[in-house]
């Protein structure tokens, strides 16, 4: 009985302690409940997550399939238009190749009738070529019996001649009149008057006996450019020295200023400046290579030339002309 009721006592004493183990448990195990769903709630949003993105991925890929089909179809245009032009071009070409056929056939045709032509006429030929032999030895037979007769017959003369050989008499020519005098001669002090007077009455620069120059001046106002150079050139080969000789070389810095050959032209008048700088020609060379310079659009240049003609000629007749130009450039 007393084991009874100290049971009894030890079970009322041990059972706040039984009842909290109890409930330990059980928060231990809620715990455990609610962090397995915290996991699994994180998984699910993860895998929503994943999910969004692949539903990005899957329309990024959409709009990539599009653009694929799209250049696809471009493609697939260009092929049917490159097919077209190719199905064109090889019509065009055995359209061409079947042309140039027929014209090939044509000109077979052409050759194989020049062939008998040819044939033809190489028979004829032939025959003439016989003919002409014929006739070459004929004439060659004919020819040596000439000879032969003439050959006989300078023998007979010869013969003839030392039989009939004597002295003969040459009788005097007779000898010729000597024309009397009709007119005066002139008197070399009138011929020199003359002569001075048409000095200052015509172009001094015509006023020369030289064929060649005149041929050239002459040439020149005649508007042939190419013959006038050539005369002047010819010239000044033979009378670098001549008192002509920078006219004459200025006028073939003219020549070649009205055949549109500028810079040629202004190495010519560069040499007449250089060479005759004294002559009246040089200002005038000067004046002209401005004019050259300003033909090939070099203003600066030209004013350079325009200046230098008024600082070492100033005295002369260009000078009026090289400062309107000088005005005109400003």
């Amino acid at each position: 009985m007393k084991r009874s009721l100290t049971n009894l006592a030890l079970t009322l004493c041990l059972s706040p302690l039984l009842m909290q183990c109890a409930a330990e448990k059980d928060v231990r195990g809620l715990d455990m409940r609610l962090r397995s769903s915290d996991t699994k709630i994180a998984e699910m949003e993860n895998s929503v997550t994943a999910l969004k993105n692949q539903r990005a991925t899957q329309a990024e890929l959409a709009n990539q399939l599009e653009q694929i089909k799209s250049r696809l179809l471009q493609l697939e245009a260009r092929f049917d238009e490159k097919n077209i032009q190719t199905k064109k071009i090889q019509e065009e070409q055995a359209a061409l190749r079947q042309s140039t056929n027929n014209q090939l056939e044509q000109l077979r045709g052409q050759i194989a009738e020049l062939g008998g032509k040819v044939s033809g006429v190489n028979a004829q030929v032939a025959s003439v070529s016989g003919d002409f032999s014929k006739i070459q030895e004929d004439r060659a037979k004919e020819a040596a019996e000439r000879a032969d007769r003439a050959s006989k017959a300078a023998e007979e003369a010869r013969k003839k001649a030392e039989v009939a050989s004597g002295p003969r008499t040459i009788e005097p020519e007779e000898t010729k009149k000597k024309p009397g005098k009709t007119e005066e001669s002139a008197k070399p002090e009138e011929t020199a008057k003359t002569a001075s007077e048409k000095t200052h009455t015509q172009d001094p620069e015509t006023n020369t006996s030289d064929t060649v120059y005149n041929k050239g001046l002459a040439a020149y106002k005649a508007n042939k450019y190419k013959e006038a150079y050539s005369a002047f050139s010819s010239y000044l080969e033979k009378n670098r020295t001549a008192p002509l000789a920078p006219n004459a070389r200025y006028w073939l810095g003219e020549c070649l200023f009205q055949q549109k050959e500028f810079e040629l032209a202004i190495l010519e008048y560069q040499k007449v400046i250089a060479d005759y700088p004294k002559s009246n020609k040089a200002p005038a060379a000067l004046f002209k290579q401005g004019q050259a310079f300003e033909k090939l659009s070099e203003k600066d240049t030209a004013k350079i030339v325009y200046n230098k003609l008024l600082a070492d000629y100033p005295k002369s007749e260009q000078v009026e002309m090289a400062q309107k130009r000088l005005k005109d450039l400003k």
